[in-house]
């Protein structure tokens, strides 16, 4: 403001104590000094006495109440706090909606990765578990996701705990709770020996498995986990199991892969290497994602393993998720993604093994394959392989 117009603001500043205003000079002034907290001040101090006008001072106001005065000096102090509490409080409100949709936006983008990532880390690494229905918590500053784990027992799929997995920022952690706080662990793979070494005999590894179904009643199901003494197409697997089982007598729920960080831990000298869950690598084609399309049951072989490949190459680019949650499933925590991802781009996806399930009886036909090189017999039910007309569950909460 210049001095000319200081002066001016000051002359009506007088003029209106001595009462000399119009009513819209009046009106326009108080207007002024609602807006301009430092002006209602100076009018205060004049009012107050404690600053003389340049003409005289307060005294000289005659035409103006004091009431009036003090009600117009009032009123523009109030506006003036108002307005700076109502900006001490809206900026934090703003701020605080601005985070919640941040905190939405940014947790719906990792939940997004972080279920895919979790549901392909239990599928790929835990035979014969899927992942089933699940709830979750969407958030970047704390997100958590809940996943039933499923174990397929002949026709039925069984609970087998929950994998939980929760997120502070990008800080990312999970652990199962198997059913029990214990998992199980009966079934094994054997991985098979390099060609042109000698093959022992590994009837050790497969004749307890026959015995025991043998002696199993007529009626049940159960789960088996082979392994072959080659790696097989998913199309020679389908073949050699055909040989013994037609379709609709067994199921086969998950496939051990030869990943390549198998054959590291067979190069060591280890003899016969027995994988089991967490060390064996693998995938239960019915978790895959086809897209839209159905798939047939025996059949496109090629549309199953793109799908894995395209779910393993999608690790890849996840590899730190896959990290973060693979520590709770391995052994060792790291699950080597880009390794075993260049190793199957390089020698195809090669089957070694598998799980299958269905009536006890019919599994037992499996005893006559030789390429069979062991065998473990996994969870064991009464007959359930023809599916009920009606069935359900009912919860106690």
């Amino acid at each position: 403001m210049t001095s000319r117009n200081g002066g001016e603001r000051e002359q009506k500043l007088l003029a209106y104590l001595r009462g000399d205003l119009t009513g819209e000079e009046a009106k326009q002034l108080g207007e002024e000094l609602a807006d301009d907290e430092e002006y209602a001040e100076r009018l205060e101090r004049l009012l107050l006495g404690e600053e003389q006008g340049t003409d005289g001072g307060p005294e000289a106001a005659p035409g103006l109440s004091e009431a009036r005065q003090r009600a117009i000096v009032r009123r523009g102090k109030w506006k003036n706090r108002l307005t700076a509490s109502f900006y001490a409080f809206a900026i934090p409100c703003l701020a605080g909606v601005l985070l919640l949709l941040v905190n939405g936006w940014v947790g719906k983008l990792m939940y997004d990765d972080l279920f895919r990532v979790a549901r392909d880390m239990v599928n790929f690494t835990q035979p014969g578990v899927s992942v089933g229905s699940s709830g979750s918590q969407v958030g970047l500053l704390y997100g958590s996701i809940d996943m039933e784990l499923r174990e397929q027992v002949g026709r039925e799929a069984k609970n087998a705990g929950r994998f939980r997995s929760t997120n502070v920022l990008w800080n990312v952690s999970a652990r199962p709770e198997w059913t029990g706080g214990v998992r199980e662990q009966k079934l094994f793979f054997r991985y098979p020996l390099s060609s042109g070494e000698p093959e022992e005999d590994t009837a050790y590894l497969r004749t307890p498995a026959w015995t025991t179904l043998e002696k199993l009643p007529e009626g049940t199901v159960s789960q088996l986990a082979i392994s072959f003494d080659s790696f097989l197409t998913y199309d020679q697997y389908v073949k050699l199991v055909s040989r013994h089982i037609i379709s609709d007598s067994q199921e086969t729920v998950w496939f051990a892969v030869d990943t390549g960080v198998e054959l590291k831990q067979a190069d060591e000298g280890l003899g016969n290497l027995l994988l089991g869950p967490g060390d064996v690598w693998g995938f239960a084609e019915r978790a895959l994602d086809y897209g839209t399309a159905p798939i047939q049951v025996n059949g496109e072989s090629e549309r199953r393993m793109a799908a894995f490949m395209g779910e393993m190459k999608y690790l890849t680019e996840q590899k730190s998720l896959a990290r973060d949650i693979g520590s709770a499933l391995l052994p060792g925590g790291d699950p080597h993604i880009e390794e075993r991802y260049r190793y199957l781009q390089e020698k195809g996806v090669r089957i070694y093994g598998a799980v299958l399930t269905g009536p006890t009886k019919e599994l037992l036909r499996l005893k006559e394959e030789k390429a069979i090189t062991a065998a473990f017999v996994g969870k064991i039910d009464w007959w359930n392989w023809d599916r009920p007309a009606a069935s359900g569950t009912q919860k106690s909460w």
